[in-house]
């Protein structure tokens, strides 16, 4: 996979660039792009060289991926599966929304671990607030001038 240590090997296909770089122990897997059928074999083909190295710890970089389809959850967790007969601990870095998305409605994100590297300012999508409480730059919802409970013309 690497000739020398830091060193990243580039892989590229038409809607999708994969550059992998191993750092101590650690092999990074970054993905810019689609993740579909076409190009699920240089996914996998760049996950299983990471894993050829037998690394303490395999990152798969999504935070620049804009579509993810079924092939490439199937990818991931074939991974999971040879990662862990291995002993290499698995997990996804900063997955971008629609990688979180699919994998809450397919229910698979217990099954790959997630860290997030990117610093809570700088995501693309603000975290989730319980419904109903209002946003911190405007003004709460309802009436401003009194309630219906209190009738200040009475």
């Amino acid at each position: 996979m690497t000739g020398r240590r830091g060193r990243a090997v580039v892989v590229r296909t038409p809607d999708l660039r994969i550059e992998t770089r191993r750092t101590g122990g650690t092999v990074r897997c970054a993905l810019i792009g689609a993740l579909h059928q076409d190009n699920q074999q240089a996914f996998a083909l760049a996950l299983r060289d990471g894993l050829r190295e037998r690394p303490a710890r395999l990152s798969v970089d999504l935070r620049a991926v804009d579509l993810f389809t079924s092939s490439a959850l199937d990818t991931l967790l074939r991974t999971r599966y040879e990662a862990r007969a291995l002993g290499v601990a698995l997990a996804l870095d900063s997955p971008s929304h629609c990688v979180r998305r699919f994998l809450e409605a397919s229910r698979s994100a217990p099954y790959l671990p997630v860290e997030d590297s990117t610093p809570a300012r700088t995501r693309r999508h603000p975290p989730r607030r319980p419904p109903g409480t209002p946003r911190a730059d405007r003004k709460p919802v309802g009436p401003s001038h009194g309630s219906a409970l209190t009738r200040p013309w009475a």
